[in-house]
């Protein structure tokens, strides 16, 4: 699918009053490439009206495809204004006309480290979109049967040696820390640009990755490393584009909010961790989620985004969850906090109940709250984890890089 042309009112007439700007969208009806312009308005903290092509059944083919990356809709009855919050979906023409489609002079030259659940996400995509060239595909075990179709040329087990491939941009979408942040490192000290799901790796020391992207002239890029397909870290830039940021709340780790909900219902913990495994949230080694370090990592990154502070991981005070950790009765989340005045970061257990921004979070679901200096609340929801939504945002900074070329 295409994006027939696409039309923005930014800002849009004041007799509309909204509170945010809107982008129009025209769009045919083929659903994987019409949720991905949808998501990038969506991240970008726009309104959206999206006409749909394709009638009725088009318009519920993309409402199913932009609630797998965590997009709600609004499709208006007929008569029905169609300005809503967030993104509304209408149904247009039964047919559109064929979109033109020109394949770029020069291709994006992608080097994909990972064809895990994020990699494995991504490569079809890649492999079929006239705009990239894969060069390589970085594997720990070049033998192992994987869910997607690897072209075998393309396989590689030594991280030189796909770098040696002269790709334009690295997409890190390794699950291992130490073995992504070299790659990162790497790539940047080589002028490559990077496009990152790690959060550990980017967590680490993000300052010190953004000094060296712009030593090298590379971008590094990491929308997906905080709240999957949930824009988090571009609500936090907003934030701080109007106004200094005081202070963040946030849900940060599906594994553990999917965790909290079963045993909200009495689900025994062992059997809550072993449904996240299978659900696809939770790693082999869930440790650094459930010792709070992913989240603390993601709250690094935050605390980057609003103020350029250097926080550590390792120095963020956290509890950790397991079959032992009394908890607060009532509606408990994984509660992320900083507090940019006084220089305090924390991941502890709080019972939300009275708080509907995170109480009501359903299992992957992560949540941002930013309150800047004026009194202004920021906030955003979406799904944190799993293939579909992290494998968008990562395809979203992809394609705003070819964009930006």
């Amino acid at each position: 699918m295409t994006a027939l042309p696409l039309a923005r009112l930014d800002p849009v007439p004041a007799a509309l009053a909204p509170t945010e700007p809107v982008a129009l969208l025209q769009l045919s009806s083929e659903t994987a490439d019409a949720a991905s312009a949808v998501y990038r308005e969506v991240r970008r903290g726009r309104r959206v009206v999206a006409v749909v092509a394709g009638g009725v059944e088009a318009v519920s083919g993309l409402a199913r495809a932009l609630d797998a990356i965590g997009v709600a809709t609004v499709t208006p009855a007929a008569g029905e204004a169609l300005l809503h919050d967030g993104v509304t979906l209408a149904p247009g023409p039964d047919a559109a006309p064929p979109a033109q489609v020109t394949a770029p002079l020069t291709r994006l030259r992608v080097a994909l480290a990972g064809c895990g659940v994020v990699g494995g996400g991504l490569l079809p995509r890649l492999l079929a979109d006239p705009r990239f060239e894969v060069v390589g595909v970085l594997v720990r075990d070049p033998t192992k049967r994987r869910d997607v179709a690897v072209p075998e040329a393309l396989l590689l087990s030594d991280p030189a040696a796909l770098l040696a491939r002269e790709p334009d941009v690295l997409v890190e979408a390794i699950s291992e820390a130490s073995t992504g942040l070299a790659l990162i490192r790497a790539a940047l000290g080589r002028g490559v640009h990077v496009v990152s799901a790690n959060k550990q790796a980017v967590g680490g020391d993000l300052p010190a990755l953004t000094a060296l992207a712009d030593s090298g002239g590379a971008r590094l890029l990491y929308s997906a490393s905080v709240g999957g397909g949930a824009p988090l870290i571009e609500t936090v830039r907003r934030a701080r584009a109007h106004a200094p940021v005081v202070r963040i709340e946030a849900v940060l780790n599906g594994t553990c909010n999917f965790i909290l909900n079963r045993l909200a219902h009495g689900v025994a913990f062992d059997a809550a961790l072993t449904a996240a495994r299978e659900a696809g949230f939770a790693e082999a080694d869930p440790s650094a989620d459930l010792t709070g370090l992913d989240a603390a990592a993601k709250l690094a990154i935050l605390a980057h985004e609003a103020g350029d502070w250097r926080l550590a991981p390792a120095g963020v005070a956290r509890e950790a969850l397991s079959a032992t950790t009394a908890l607060p009765t009532g509606r408990v989340r994984q509660t992320a906090r900083l507090d940019l005045a006084a220089r305090s970061a924390s991941v502890t257990f709080e019972a939300m109940d009275a708080d509907p921004l995170f109480a009501g979070l359903a299992d992957e679901g992560n949540a941002v709250r930013v309150t800047t200096a004026d009194g202004r609340i920021f906030t955003a929801t979406g799904r944190g984890a799993g293939r579909t939504p992290t494998a968008e945002s990562v395809w979203a900074d992809l394609t705003d890089l070819l964009a930006a070329r």
